[in-house]
């Protein structure tokens, strides 16, 4: 499932996407749930495939969140999330993987307690017409997989962590072969 917190006119508000077959159940703010048969984005435009037919939104991030542009209403969000800077932030180099962009997770390639070697392939996040593929940083085990295929992810959202591995500690399974 993916979670997303945001503020309009300095409410806080919730927005809830699940996987359901080959679509997504939203769920609003206000409860109500919406079936989402596809959905396609440009650079400033959300097209979303519902049963009662298409709706277009006109979107445009902004330093302070995105504005989406409606039916002639403009509709202001801003993150509710907190900046990731000073402790908050994370790289690579200890192991904690972060989505580059907002995607889709297409395919998942490891299973937590598995052993890594640097280099392998781990996870593809499919963003802007392009697939990119997650690669651990460096031999050990994945400690944390906080993704499933099908997941829809934000930027900067935590995908993997691979922990450095315990001394003589055993592994649930062996390293996958990588490309």
């Amino acid at each position: 499932m993916y979670k997303a917190e945001v503020r309009y006119q300095n409410e806080l508000l919730t927005l809830a996407a699940r996987p359901e077959g080959r679509s997504w159940k939203i769920t609003l703010p206000d409860g109500s749930e919406h079936l989402v048969l596809h959905a396609a984005a440009t650079e400033h435009t959300l097209t979303l495939e519902l049963p009662s037919g298409r709706v277009a939104l006109k979107f445009l991030r902004t330093p302070n969140g995105v504005e989406i542009h409606y039916r002639g209403r403009v509709y202001r969000f801003q993150s509710a999330a907190p900046a990731r800077q000073g402790e908050g932030y994370h790289s690579s180099a200890e192991g904690v993987l972060t989505a580059p962009m907002p995607g889709l997770i297409t395919k998942v390639f490891v299973q937590e307690g598995e052993l890594v070697e640097a280099g392998q392939r781990l996870l593809t996040l499919e963003a802007m017409k392009t697939e990119q593929t997650l690669r651990a940083p460096f031999a050990g085990v994945v400690a944390r997989l906080y993704v499933r295929e099908g997941d829809l992810v934000q930027e900067n959202t935590i995908l993997i962590e691979v922990a450095e591995p315990k001394e003589g500690g055993p592994a649930t399974q062996q390293p996958a072969e990588s490309e």
